[in-house]
């Protein structure tokens, strides 16, 4: 059986540099002229308690709350309320520009709140079907049945650890590289 890879896993427990990974690959290819486009999710804090979650382009055009504590009125995840029209019109519109102006797909993070919001697991869905080649931050539990064998059947899978964080980023470009196809990008 010949599996085609075409996306970039990165996972993770909750605090090791899942989402700085992420950033410094993303800038990395940025820098080597790969165009990258989707969503990333950063949480928010005030007075250094979390607040919530923003949802935003990679290009910074669009953004949008994901959930929050108080600013959010629908349904409840955690301590957190989702922001369902917000989300929506962020992810979509994200990954509607990604499909048609990008190289490469990203989005930080495939997880419970994200796949929550019926619109934007559909967002997700169409950049994992789509064929194009995707860089996703997935949680480390995702259970996700229609989601998780996608990325288990194409993706490259990368586990972050406090050991090996900062050793990564050349190991997932080089992936890249053989994903795209170094004969398209030869500088990079």
């Amino acid at each position: 059986m010949n599996t085609t890879y075409r996306y970039i896993v990165i996972t993770g427990r909750p605090g090791v540099g899942k989402t700085t990974l992420f950033n410094k690959v993303i800038e990395t290819l940025k820098n080597r002229n790969i165009k990258v486009g989707g969503f990333i999710c950063p949480e928010v804090r005030e007075k250094g308690t979390r607040v919530g979650f923003k949802i935003r382009s990679l290009d910074g055009k669009y953004e949008g709350w994901l959930a929050h504590k108080t600013l959010c009125s629908g349904p409840r995840l955690g301590k957190y309320r989702l922001c369902i029209e917000e989300a929506t019109n962020v992810a979509t519109r994200a990954v509607e520009e990604a499909l048609s102006k990008a190289d490469i797909i990203a989005i930080d993070e495939i997880g419970p709140m994200e796949l929550r919001i019926p619109q934007v697991r559909s967002s997700i869905l169409k950049a994992l079907k789509s064929g194009k080649p995707g860089l996703f931050v997935v949680h480390l539990r995702l259970s996700d049945v229609e989601i998780l064998p996608l990325l288990k059947k194409h993706g490259i899978w990368f586990t972050v650890t406090i050991e090996n964080r900062n050793m990564l980023v050349d190991s997932i470009i080089n992936s890249f590289r053989n994903i795209i196809g170094a004969s398209k990008h030869k500088h990079y």
